[in-house]
């Protein structure tokens, strides 16, 4: 069992490592779209970066805080803990991100579409 528990440690580690490495190649894919070439939408690309770096975080700190959470030999450690409730707020702030954004456009006078406030009357962006 104690093996098993070796292996599934590593093995968190190294899964929370790649995901936050593929969700931080995507945060930056979409800072480039936004401010690279012509976008018609360069702030929802703004928005999807930083929802995958938000992500991206997440994972490298869940998989630290598995990581020292799974050892054997001493109990669980403060850090862990810290780490394991840092992801979830992280994993929560593009949800609540998006409806911050989406209910202040609502109460503006906007439409949310394609994560950005289109407003029918130019004059009241």
């Amino acid at each position: 069992m104690r093996d098993f528990r070796k292996m599934l440690r590593w093995i968190l580690l190294t899964a929370g490592i790649i995901w936050g490495l593929l969700q931080l190649n995507g945060a930056i894919f979409a800072a480039w779209v936004a401010g690279g070439p012509p976008s018609s939408n360069p702030d929802g690309w703004l928005f999807v970066a930083g929802n995958r770096l938000a992500w991206a975080a997440a994972s490298f700190l869940a998989g630290v805080g598995l990581f020292i959470l799974l050892r054997r030999d001493r109990p669980a450690s403060h850090y862990a803990l810290v780490a394991l409730v840092a992801a979830v707020l992280l994993t929560a702030l593009p949800y609540i991100r998006e409806f911050i954004g989406s209910d202040s456009c609502l109460d503006s006078g906007g439409r949310w579409s394609d994560l950005q406030c289109v407003h029918s009357d130019p004059s009241a962006a």
